[in-house]
């Protein structure tokens, strides 16, 4: 395995060794029989040939799902698996020009379009079966079934990536995770091509992110780029182009409104008891006249409410399609979990929240991980939300607090065209750097 693959196996084993990830997998395992099924036999084979043979399999299942864009003379070729991603993704190619941008694309739907042939010539041409399969039995005996699988996928991303990106030499790729298999393969292919790469941030970096080595990254704020220096040196060029979404003064005194409106924006894993609990503290000691469920656009279990509250009256599911700002507005204040990074949207929208401990299924060493609470953008975590005060909400809002959370957002309360104009600057000019070196090669 060469330096550079080996690299990519290695970030993505650190990430999803992440406790967190553990139990997501068991969440999505709860979910999916046929995720049970086969975590059933691989629990036989484990340690085996056929047991590496296994989880190779998951690698070779996202090998052959994985096309070139449409557009395969546009100069920026962008990346994004899950939604949460696609939407920044979204916000940057706005901003470029869709001319500019082309999307990979990925899933069932791509196997009519000469994948399976490209996936299979790949694997045949270079010889490397049996040595992958050696190599992922390694990482499974070690590390085990969901770290394996994720690593197996990592490496069908990076095989194919370099495959696609050798053919049409773009000027950059842009992604949203530097952790994800997905993207990290896609990533370390155009590092070993040396073709330019632009990060944007979907989330804020965790106790297991690596540290930040893109040619471009776009960051919310200040206090990312500290976050990113705790994990070690930053390399190449950052620009701060803030949170998605129009800007609002927050407005505190919308927490103490009679017969409110109230959100709560679930996390990926739903801890259930704390989830009922909300609901009847919107409902008993707020009043409630209706509450709006938001799913997290990503979550790996289907949300059958009613299968877990007894009376769903005053509740609403806001559609799946509904932006965040479009539930967000319908909303006098807000619950998620602590460690959402939803606050910082809804609070960039003018509109206040309250963070729940316990609302999404994380190990208590997970608490606060974003920082929010820490540094003052959001109001202390609590158990119950009818442990929260109307005074003590607006004190934690008033002040200073704008100016802390402009450490965190950029944009906050700047014309939006400004922030992508120079976004797009920053792009281009990679892009137009790189064509230039590529021309006089």
């Amino acid at each position: 395995m060469n330096s550079r693959l080996l690299r990519v196996v290695r970030t993505v084993i650190r990430a999803d060794s992440d406790p967190a990830r553990q139990i997501l997998f068991a969440n999505l395992m709860e979910a999916q029989p046929v995720v049970r099924l086969v975590y059933g036999v691989h629990l036989r084979l484990r340690g085996t040939w056929a047991g590496a043979v296994l989880v190779s399999c998951y690698g070779l299942a996202a090998l052959l799902t994985i096309a070139p864009a449409r557009n395969r003379r546009a100069r920026v070729i962008v990346l994004a698996k899950h939604q949460n991603a696609r939407r920044q993704v979204a916000r940057i190619v706005s901003w470029l020009g869709a001319a500019e941008c082309g999307w990979v694309r990925t899933g069932p739907g791509t196997l009519i379009n000469g994948s399976i042939l490209a996936g299979v010539a790949l694997c045949l041409s270079r010889r490397r079966l049996s040595r992958t399969v050696r190599v992922m039995g390694g990482i499974d005996r070690r590390h085990g079934f969901l770290v394996s699988c994720r690593a197996a996928g990592a490496i069908a991303w990076y095989g194919r990536a370099m495959a696609m990106l050798s053919a049409d030499r773009p000027g950059a790729v842009l992604v949203s995770s530097d952790s994800n298999p997905e993207e990290v393969g896609f990533d370390g292919a155009a590092r070993a091509l040396g073709i330019p790469r632009v990060f944007v941030s979907h989330a804020y970096p965790t106790p297991l992110s690596p540290p930040l080595d893109f040619s471009l990254s776009i960051l919310e704020g200040e206090a990312a780029v500290n976050a990113r220096r705790r994990k070690g040196p930053i390399r190449g060029e950052v620009i701060l182009a803030g949170i998605e979404g129009e800007s609002g003064a927050l407005d505190a005194s919308r927490f103490s409104r009679a017969r409110p409106t109230i959100g709560i924006f679930t996390p990926k894993a739903i801890a259930w008891p704390a989830l009922i609990a909300a609901i009847d503290d919107c409902r008993q000691h707020f009043g409630a006249s209706r509450i709006i469920m938001r799913w997290h656009p990503s979550m790996l279990q289907a949300p059958h409410l009613a299968s877990h509250v007894d009376d769903c009256t005053g509740v609403v599911e806001s559609p799946r399609t509904a932006t965040l700002e479009e539930v967000t507005r319908q909303c006098d204040w807000v619950v998620a979990d602590e460690n959402s990074n939803v606050h910082l949207q809804v609070l960039k929208l003018g509109t206040p929240t309250v963070a729940v401990s316990g609302l999404g299924l994380y190990p208590k060493s997970h608490a606060d991980q974003y920082g929010f609470a820490a540094n003052g953008i959001v109001y202390p975590p609590v158990r119950s939300i009818r442990d929260v005060q109307s005074a003590a909400l607006a004190e934690f809002f008033s002040g200073s607090w704008a100016t802390r959370f402009r450490q965190y957002d950029a944009s906050y309360l700047r014309p939006p065209e400004e922030v992508a104009a120079e976004v797009r600057d920053a792009i281009l000019r990679l892009v137009e750097d790189a064509v230039s070196r590529e021309h006089f090669r």
